[in-house]
């Protein structure tokens, strides 16, 4: 496991953009957290250094998915307002998991049982009003 300490929005910022580069495309990475954790701004960061304008990224209140083109493509899940897994099937969850982008799920804990069996999981958690303690860590349930 990995953990970071991140003392500002930048700086999240700037670990998204460079994890961005040891991503390929298929990787799922689940994002977990309280709200204002710092989840977006990581996906943003990792927008920026696929060749994605960081500004259209934000969490999809009203869907549940965003799709972002860049260099990779991004598909953005946040799955705050998820009312049932079943919702999952209808939005072509698995259709997304084995497609050839990188696939970021926001509140990755409610897909819960839906995951693949590798992915990375990355834990957001708040230490004060500027830092945020960020755990990484590598999830294979095939072995």
């Amino acid at each position: 496991m990995l953990n970071i300490i991140s003392h500002s929005e930048e700086e999240t910022l700037a670990l998204a953009s460079k994890l961005a580069l040891l991503f390929k495309p298929g990787d799922v990475l689940v994002l977990t957290g309280v709200l204002g954790a710092g989840k977006t701004v990581f996906v943003r960061g990792l927008a920026a250094a696929m060749g994605i304008d960081e500004s259209i990224v934000n969490s999809p209140s009203f869907t549940l998915v965003n799709e972002y083109q860049g260099e990779k493509t991004l598909y953005h899940f946040d799955l705050y307002r998820l009312g049932d897994s079943s919702e999952l099937y209808e939005i072509g969850w698995d259709e997304y998991l084995s497609r050839d982008g990188l696939v970021v799920v926001e509140w990755g804990e409610k897909a819960e049982g839906y995951l693949p069996e590798r992915y990375y999981h990355m834990e957001f958690g708040i230490v004060n009003e500027t830092d945020r303690e960020i755990n990484i860590s590598f999830v294979n349930g095939g072995d």
